[in-house]
């Protein structure tokens, strides 16, 4: 019989006494038969929270809180249900993964756990034999000990294959191959012709992705390795950080490294770090700043954010001191201020992001700058108010603008009211308050700044995205055949590998329905950072013309590559052509279930039935509506 969350929580409540829940975080005191506790819900200066075993509840009659076991933990360390159950286990002698591990895994993603966690330790005991003077050097030049190797499993993949040997070890043949195609699906290993393998691969069939290069176990949220970080060792190597690829196992947007280490700290402290790196993360743990997490990529998923969320509302940016930097945290504040958070800025000029300022100004020198940091959309708002501030009211009303569009993500909330107000003043603008909040609404409810001018370069391409054909409700393809804005986006990521770096395009294949294109993409994505430029157009050539891929797919890829020319798209060019891509994917992907859902109204027989399918509608339609707000599709 298998075992379930709600198995667990019904063990808790039954088999756990209240009384020690509590007692692991509150002072528990005995009065005749009553066990009391001053509650930590309010000001409480004498006990008034009552807990009784005999009920498994607590109860304060001051301020009326009260619950189970469970619930206790929840509200007092600010956790989820599912942490708080682990913890609840952990501290009292259950198995909590018995009650986890089970649920309804494929084999598939069960054999990718095992490998991953293998192979863990195999780069983690390969770089604590010390014969490798490169990871050696690593550790004593970032000023690491062992005890932080050890908790981050630092390890190192030397330039042979030992993956793909600990695999071929399988004594069972059937578990074998499924080891090697499942460390093959998640990017562990790689496939290649046999005169093509890497010296030293003892299987010339099959060969390691990361060789040469100092090893960063990735964990997800509850400390299960999803996949790895690698750095390069080597000047000629062409990609001096490479990850794992995108599978069903690892997704970066959904992945927040270092956040099972962090969370403890996250609820102590009521505050989150957030950095872009690996080593900044593991640098600033280790001096000592264990609320930080670090962010994979260019993106946060909804499920990271609202993750850390649920812990803290104090969210602190401590990102690369550069133009990038800059960039994303402008990004990640905004996906911030959609669910009213309002992160604050660490400066750490005059180093180049967290680690060298840490290693070479300290740690004192750091906290002092946590405790002097702004909230970003105030740094933001002050960036936009020109040196000068110009004399002609039509460029005052257009930095005024600016100021719109950078409180928006708030709504008209007080937070962006008052803001908005004093910014105004800061222009010399005359208008009194009123009016400028009525200018701001008429802003949110749909004007909109001009458009970019796009470059001639770009000109063609972005041109083919906003005419692209879209399908309407009634509009049916068959299996297997290309949507026209998957065909377009194809195109242009084969005119521009370049895109394929960008952590971005993990969002656009979400939206992406034909699994060829997907596939495809994929497989691209995997190769541009193992040829060079030189080659690139004979080896997409090469692989379009496999014959495993459809006509449409090989003829789309070819247009593409006629026009491949070998140049670099600036940054803001690459971020114009996949905001172009993704808000037409999105679009696309919601007519798509709109019109599953319209067509699922004339078979229902209840009414409750039809008005539920009747809300999702609705609900696509806002979602729609406000797409269009974004871009005019």
């Amino acid at each position: 019989m298998s075992l379930t969350l709600a198995d667990l929580k019904q063990k808790i409540v039954d088999e756990v006494p209240i009384t020690a829940v509590v007692g692991d975080y509150l002072s528990l005191t005995r009065r005749g038969t009553s066990t009391l506790a001053v509650c930590p819900f309010h000001d409480d200066h004498s006990p008034s929270m009552n807990i009784s075993d005999e009920r498994k509840r607590y109860k304060c009659f001051a301020c009326g809180a009260g619950g189970n076991a469970i619930d206790f933990v929840i509200n007092y360390k600010n956790m989820d249900f599912m942490d708080a159950m682990k913890e609840i286990s952990e501290k009292h002698g259950i198995n909590f993964d018995d009650y986890v591990q089970k649920k309804n895994k494929s084999p598939k993603v069960e054999m990718a756990e095992k490998i991953l966690e293998k192979t863990t330790l195999v780069y983690r005991k390969l770089a604590e034999t010390g014969h490798f003077a490169p990871f050696n050097d690593f550790i004593t030049n970032r000023g690491l000990n062992k005890k932080v190797a050890d908790t981050f499993k630092l390890g190192f993949a030397p330039n042979n294959s030992s993956v793909t040997d600990y695999l071929n070890s399988i004594k069972s043949e059937t578990d074998r191959k499924f080891a090697l195609e499942t460390a093959v699906e998640i990017g562990l290993i790689r496939v290649s012709d046999p005169s093509k393998a890497p010296a030293g691969a003892k299987d010339r069939s099959h060969y390691d992705t990361f060789r040469d290069r100092i090893i960063f176990p990735i964990w997800d949220h509850y400390g299960h390795v999803v996949g790895f970080q690698s750095r390069a060792i080597h000047d000629y190597q062409k990609a001096k950080y490479m990850h794992s690829k995108e599978s069903f196992v690892f997704k970066k947007p959904n992945i927040l490294y270092g956040l099972h280490l962090a969370k403890k700290a996250i609820r102590a402290k009521e505050a989150v770090i957030l950095v872009e790196g690996n080593m900044d993360m593991i640098s600033l743990y280790a001096k000592g700043f264990e609320n930080c997490v670090a962010v994979m990529g260019t993106a946060m998923g909804d499920a990271s954010l609202n993750a850390l969320k649920g812990m803290t509302k104090n969210f602190y940016f401590a990102l690369d001191n550069d133009a990038a930097g800059f960039k994303a945290a402008t990004r990640f504040n905004e996906q911030c201020m959609r669910v009213d958070v309002l992160p604050k800025f660490i400066d750490i000029s005059p180093e180049k992001d967290p680690d060298d300022f840490v290693q070479n100004v300290g740690s004192l020198a750091f906290q002092k700058r946590i405790d002097e940091a702004k909230p970003f959309i105030d740094i933001l708002l002050q960036r936009t108010l020109p040196d000068r501030i110009p004399e002609i009211l039509d460029q005052k009303l257009k930095v005024l603008e600016e100021g719109f569009e950078i409180v928006a993500p708030l709504g008209s909330s007080l937070m962006a009211t008052e803001r908005l107000i004093k910014f105004a003043k800061a222009l010399g603008l005359t208008s009194d308050s009123a009016q400028i909040i009525s200018s701001y609404k008429e802003f949110l409810e749909g004007v909109k700044l001009p458009e970019p001018q796009k470059t001639e370069e770009i000109q063609e391409l972005v041109s083919e995205i906003e005419t692209a054909p879209e399908y309407n409700e009634m509009t049916v393809f068959e299996s297997g055949e290309l949507h026209p804005v998957e065909v377009t986006l194809l195109k242009g990521l084969v005119q521009h590998p370049e895109c394929l770096e960008r952590d971005e395009i993990g969002e656009l294949l979400d939206f992406v329905t034909t699994d060829e294109v997907k596939e495809y993409i994929l497989s691209l994505k995997e190769i541009i950072y193992e040829i060079d430029e030189s080659e690139y157009k004979s080896v997409v050539s090469k692989i379009t013309s496999s014959g495993q891929y459809s006509k449409e797919l090989s003829q789309a890829v070819n247009e593409a590559l006629i026009k491949h020319q070998p140049s670099i798209l600036n940054e803001k060019i690459i971020d114009k052509l996949l905001n172009d891509l993704k808000l037409k994917l999105q679009v696309d992907s919601l007519k798509t279930r709109r019109a599953l859902i319209k067509d699922q109204t004339s078979n229902c027989t209840t009414e409750e039935e039809l008005n539920d399918l009747m809300r999702q509608l609705m609900k696509i339609d806002k979602e729609l509506s406000g797409l269009r707000s974004q871009k005019n599709i």
